[in-house]
Parts: structure tokens; C-alpha cells; sequence
């Protein structure tokens, strides 16, 4: 029932109308790296396209040149083709055909945890998993279909891999090859699955050190193949804060995860949603409930560890290793609910045997106690209280589907289509991030009119004050402090390593952007200089205000300064 409310309620996210947009074909303002077998290819991160794109406003002007964000998921991006060809623009059927992988990813985990566990308690692992509350965060966005997908391939490949090893079969091997294949065909989601099968030979695998390397050369030959192939095509991240490169860029990526690893670990304990980090003020309280969730879960599995059985231990190794270093490995996308699938198939292995023996185990002593007290607590949180999230989570997603709606409605109001192809919008602020990144994207996707560039000068939270400062120029500033691109919706597009200094500039072809005033933490004035006055027709200046878009009509020079984000 939660699983089909799920798919009935929610609608087509941000993310998704770019898919839409592609397999429509509808003409883009410039050329996109996204084509239709390779949607998920955002940002080339060559600095000519990336810079085309920015100048017609799809970027901010203020992207960093070799941002790049592509990821190879090519049966994702052809399942959202088939979806499109069949069901067009009807969300209902493009969810639930999400939700019919997400009940293949249930039943093959169940398969593979019966093959590792007793009955029981991979019976209620299986149960625990297919509750889990961060699952809807991905089964609700139809862009991550694909993790589902990759997930699904990789965890069959898993289960073969240890068949192959246990049963001496070649044609387990083989299976597992190709499911593991297929799993990264679907995307970047096998890579992050890849530390179960590595755990698996250290723990579980049968036979000595040498064994144990030998197993892992058929998949580990498949991953380098995987990898340097990955490379050559052009696919990774980088230049954002949003994603992060390992790899490319490890000092900047270890320090992230010092704020997003405990915030991961307290959505995996606590059920605690680690996307409440977008507001960095929140960082510090994820730092403790991730380590409270920690503490808390490490001591029950000590509670309940001298009543396992030594192939029950060895299971609960391997998961767990599996699930904490995948939690670092997820997380090189900035933390969130969406993040946590991976991890949380280990962790729901370790909490089935957790609430198993702490229930088999229960006795008058006070370690059994505060281990079935602990239980009781974990079980509230994860049983009861994971219906709740995915409540929730649909309720978020069905008002972003209705925000963007009201986003359209708000543009139709304020924009003539009649006239927009002869002009260039500048939209002098948008209420946050998601608004002035997707604004254009969703009207765009509808086929609407297009101007010749659609600029939005300011994400910024912070109450700002636009002033002008010549016949065609104005500037931006704050009424009560602050910075400009300093939230993480602002650096999605350039990362903090690639800040912005007082004296840069930014050609867009027809506006330049100037950084005035800047200190350590970013900008504080910006001015921008357009190739006509502000009052030329080819100009159509608006503002957000009072939840609507309205006109800025330009004041005399030197006139008084207006002010902006008044709700």
C-alpha cells in the first residue's frame, strides 16, 4: 500500500523534466551534453560547452568552467526512453514501473540473504530492507530509477559470486560477470555496492589468503575494465560541491565526509533524514546523532555477539564492513536519504540479528536488558517509524511537483511569449536554489518560448538590495550581511576550492558580471553590466517577490535602492 500511494501521489521532479525535454526533442537554447541514451550526462566539463550553455542562463554565470557532472547509466537512460515512448508524460506509469524493480531488489535480497543467513533472520532482514524509510527517497524520484536498477543487477551478481566460490560452479561465475556488468551499465551504484564483495572474500570466502585473492580477480579485472573505460568516455564529477571525486580530488572529499559520513550513519540508526544538511548550520547536531546512532548500535551488536554462531559473526562482518565503507563511498553525492540504499542492506542484516537474539536472549541480567531495552527502541524507530517516512517523503515530493507547477504558473503571469524570443531575461533573484536552477529548466521541457538568455543574477537567501549604478548597469548587495554563492545549491555549479575573488569577471555574451566586494567567505557586492540601457526592450527585468514575479522597472540613476526576497 505505502509503495502504491507512493507511486500515485508524487509527479515528475526537477531532474526529471531535462529527460522529458531530451526525448521530446525539444531545440535547446544551446547544445546539451544530455542525449538520449546518455541523459545523465548534465555537465561535459569541457570549458566550451560549459560556457555556451552559461551564457543562454541554463548555467549561472557564475559556473566553474570544468564543472563536470556525468554519469554512465545507459539502460537507465533507455528504460526512461521506453517509458516516454509508451506512457509520454503520464508520471503514474513511469512510477510504477520504478516500483516493480524496487519489488525485484526485494525478493532477489531476500534470495541472497537466505543463502547467508538462517531462515529467520534473513526473513526479517528482507522485511527490514523493504521497509527501510530512505528507500522512498529513491523510488520516489524517477531520475535515481537507476540506483534501484544497479542495485538490483548487483546484489544477483553477489549472490552468484558467492555460489560460484561456495558451490565451485563455473556457470555461477559467469552469471555473476554479467550481472555485475549489467548492474554497471545501470549506473554508478555497483561501484558503491563493490565493498560487499570485497568483505564478503575477507570474511566469508572459503579458503586461505591466496583463495580469497584468486576469487576476486574475475570481478576485479571487470571493475578496471570498468574504470578505465569510465574515464575515456569523459564520465565523473568535478568542480561541484554537490559531487564529489575521490580519485580527483581527495583532500576536498575526506573533508566532506567528515560532515556527511555521521550524518549518513544517523539516517542508517536513527532514521534521522541526513538531507536536513543542505542547511550547513545543521551539520553539527547530524555530528551527534550520527555518533549517538553509532555508539548505540555498536553496543547492541556487542550485547547480542557471544549468542552468534561463527557463520552468523562472519555474516555480520562482511554486511557491516560492507555498509560502512559503502556510507563513504555514497556520500561522494552530497548526503541525503537517497544515499543510504546501499548501506542500508548491511545495516538491515545487523539489526535482524540484533532483534533476533535480543528477543532469544532475553533474561533478568542487566546486559540482556539494556540490550532488548535498545532493541525495542531501534525496532520502534525502523518498523514503526519508516512508514512515516515514506508518508513524508511522498508528501515532499508531491510539493515540489506542486512548487514547480506554481514556479510555471508564476513565469506564464509575468512573461509575453509573444514577445520573449526577441529578448533576454534577467530574473534578479530567485527565492532559492531548486527555483533558480530548474525555473527555466521545467519551462523549457514544456516547449514554451524561449528568450535568448534566461539570467538569473542571484540564488541568495539573504534579503539583498539591488541599487543601479549607470545607464545599464545595477548592482547587488546585502541589507543585513551575508554572501553570495555560498549555499550548496549555489555550489552545485562551482565548488568552494574554485571560489570567486574581489575584481573577477564574467563575460556572458551581452551581460558582465564583476565581483566588487568579496572577503574570505565569499562575495558581498556584485555588479552587472549589460550591452544596452536597462530600459531597452531586448531586456525584460523581473524580480520574485511575494511568492510572484513581477517587473523591476529600473530607477533613475542614482536613485534610491529596492529591496529583494521581501515575502
Amino acid at each position: 500500500m505505502v509503495l502504491g500511494a507512493l507511486a500515485l501521489r508524487s509527479g515528475f521532479m526537477p531532474d526529471d523534466f531535462i529527460w522529458l525535454g531530451v526525448w521530446d526533442n525539444i531545440p535547446p537554447p544551446a547544445p546539451l551534453g544530455n542525449t538520449h541514451l546518455d541523459v545523465y550526462r548534465t555537465a561535459t566539463g569541457i570549458p566550451e560547452h560549459t560556457l555556451k550553455l552559461a551564457e543562454v542562463g541554463v548555467f549561472p554565470w557564475w559556473v566553474e568552467p570544468t564543472v563536470r557532472v556525468a554519469f554512465f547509466r545507459p539502460l537507465g537512460s533507455l528504460l526512461y526512453g521506453l517509458d516516454h515512448l509508451l506512457y509520454n508524460r503520464v508520471a503514474v506509469a513511469y512510477q510504477l514501473h520504478s516500483v516493480l524493480w524496487y519489488v525485484g531488489l526485494v525478493v532477489l535480497a531476500g534470495v541472497l540473504l537466505k543463502r547467508v543467513l538462517p531462515t529467520a533472520v534473513a526473513g526479517l532482514s528482507m522485511v527490514l530492507f523493504a521497509l527501510w524509510g530512505s528507500h522512498s527517497a529513491v523510488l520516489g524520484w524517477l531520475s535515481y530509477r537507476s540506483v534501484v536498477m544497479s542495485l538490483l543487477f548487483g546484489i544477483l551478481g553477489i549472490y552468484l559470486h558467492v555460489k560460484w566460490r561456495e558451490d565451485k560452479r563455473t556457470g555461477s561465475l559467469v552469471g555473476a560477470l554479467v550481472s555485475f556488468a549489467l548492474a554497471l551499465l545501470c549506473g554508478e551504484t555497483m561501484v558503491i555496492l563493490s565493498p560487499y564483495v570485497l568483505a564478503y572474500e575477507a570474511f566469508s570466502g572459503p579458503g586461505q589468503a591466496k583463495d580469497k585473492l584468486k576469487g576476486l580477480i574475475p570481478f576485479g579485472v571487470l571493475m578496471a575494465i570498468y574504470f578505465a573505460a569510465y574515464r575515456a568516455m569523459g564520465y565523473g564529477a568535478g568542480g561541484s560541491d554537490m559531487y564529489l571525486d575521490a580519485l580527483g580530488t581527495p583532500v576536498a572529499w575526506f573533508q566532506a565526509m567528515l560532515g556527511r559520513v555521521p550524518a549518513a550513519i544517523a539516517g542508517l540508526t536513527l532514521n534521522a533524514p541526513p538531507d536536513f544538511i543542505f542547511d550547513q548550520s545543521l551539520v553539527p547536531l547530524f555530528t551527534i546523532l550520527g555518533a549517538v546512532g553509532f555508539a548505540l548500535f555498536a553496543l547492541l551488536v556487542w550485547g547480542v555477539w557471544p549468542r552468534l554462531e561463527a557463520t552468523e559473526k562472519r555474516t555480520v562482518g562482511w554486511m557491516l564492513t560492507g555498509a560502512f565503507v559503502s556510507t563513504w563511498l555514497s556520500n561522494s553525492a552530497f548526503a541525503g536519504s537517497r544515499t543510504l540504499i546501499v548501506p542500508s542492506l548491511g545495516m538491515a542484516v545487523a539489526l535482524a540479528v540484533v532483534l533476533r537474539h535480543a528477543w532469544t536472549g532475553r533474561a533478568k541480567t542487566l546486559r540482556a536488558g539494556a540490550v532488548l531495552a535498545g532493541a525495542a527502541l531501534l525496532a520502534l524507530i525502523h518498523v514503526v517509524g519508516s512508514p512515516y517516512i515514506w508518508w513524508q517523503t511522498m508528501e515532499a515530493y508531491s510539493q515540489a511537483d506542486a512548487l514547480m507547477a506554481r514556479v510555471q504558473a508564476r513565469y506564464e503571469e509575468a512573461l509575453d511569449e509573444s514577445k520573449l524570443p526577441d529578448q533576454r531575461l534577467v530574473v534578479l533573484n530567485a527565492p532559492n536554489g531548486i527555483i533558480g536552477i530548474y525555473g527555466s529548466v521545467r519551462w523549457w521541457a514544456q516547449g514554451k518560448p524561449l528568450p535568448k538568455a534566461w539570467w538569473v543574477l542571484s540564488y541568495s537567501l539573504n534579503e539583498q538590495k539591488v541599487t543601479r549604478t549607470g545607464p545599464n548597469s545595477l548592482e547587488l548587495s546585502f541589507t543585513k550581511g551575508g554572501h553570495f554563492l555560498d549555499s550548496v545549491e549555489e555550489r552545485i555549479h562551482r565548488a568552494a576550492r574554485h571560489a570567486v575573488r574581489q575584481g573577477d569577471e564574467f563575460d556572458m555574451k551581452g551581460m558582465k558580471v564583476r565581483i566588487e566586494e568579496a572577503d574570505a567567505q565569499g562575495p558581498t557586492r556584485i555588479s552587472y553590466t549589460f550591452d544596452v540601457p536597462l530600459e531597452d526592450p531586448s531586456l525584460k527585468l523581473v524580480q520574485w517577490q511575494n511568492k510572484k514575479v513581477i517587473p523591476w522597472v529600473p530607477p533613475a540613476v542614482g536613485g534610491p535602492s529596492t529591496a529583494l526576497n521581501v515575502r
